[in-house]
């Protein structure tokens, strides 16, 4: 398994990169296998503790994604068989047959309600409850790596925090003269593709809305493309809903 990545930031909760956001690790992580955690400098307690907590979350999102994957096609046949057996019951079995609509919906309101219970009893499994304290366990025994050279994403951060939030929207969509500042770094290329998959792959879980406006900006941003409309989207939902612009800046900066 690859490494974890702590992105420290000084206005903005700790940022923690993690392959364990793909469900599909969780099959692949080996027993005993050690987490490492690369970071610019020494966490602090309490910027450790923010990891530990990203990490734990983590863990129980995608143990709770890996279990229900494992066990759908069981989970599709029992609903299966109770929207069978009840649309069979309610037509058939009963001297005063009910209308069909009814049956449908009796019976689909069952299979849901068979499907969401075994969806519980699965994430409450043994198999899933014993992956998830071994992976918290690693988590909290992890080992902490310093790699100097995330220093420059942490600063290309900090910097566009103190950016006018209209320019920075406009640099990101391409209007006007302005810009999108350029990221300067060192990171040798292996650390650079990681540090890139990892931040995708956490917004993809954890912010979709974000995702996908860096799906869209980076389009924009290679096929030398402007965007008005776009940028005075992205200004309203910073100054409105707290959208953070520097997160898409370095993501896209990161994929140049």
């Amino acid at each position: 398994m690859n490494a974890s990545y702590a992105i420290q930031r000084k206005s903005r909760p700790l940022l923690c990169l993690t392959p364990l956001s793909d469900p599909k690790s969780i099959e692949t992580v080996e027993s005993g296998e050690e987490i490492i955690l690369k970071s610019s400098t020494l966490l602090t307690k309490h910027q450790s503790d923010e990891a530990t907590f990203s990490l734990y979350d983590t863990i129980d999102y995608s143990v709770d994604r890996w279990i229900q994957d494992k066990q759908y096609v069981p989970r599709m046949l029992a609903s299966a068989v109770v929207f069978t057996i009840s649309y069979f019951i309610f037509s058939l079995a009963v001297r005063d047959p009910i209308p069909m609509i009814d049956e449908l919906v009796i019976s689909t309101v069952l299979a849901v309600v068979t499907w969401r219970t075994i969806a519980r009893r699965d994430s409450r499994s043994a198999i899933a409850q014993h992956r998830r304290h071994e992976l918290k366990v690693r988590a909290s025994d992890r080992r902490t790596v310093i790699v100097d050279e995330l220093f420059a994403l942490e600063a290309y951060l900090d910097n566009l925090e103190s950016y006018d939030t209209f320019s920075l929207a406009n640099s990101l969509c391409r209007v006007g003269d302005q810009a999108l500042p350029k990221l300067e770094h060192s990171l040798d290329e292996k650390t650079k593709g990681e540090v890139t998959d990892l931040l995708l792959l956490h917004l993809r879980r954890s912010d979709k809305h974000l995702y996908g406006l860096i799906t869209k900006i980076g389009q924009l941003q290679q096929n030398k493309g402007s965007a008005p409309k776009l940028a005075g989207q992205l200004y309203q939902q910073a100054m409105g809903k707290g959208l953070d612009l520097p997160l898409i800046a370095l993501a896209v900066s990161l994929q140049d």
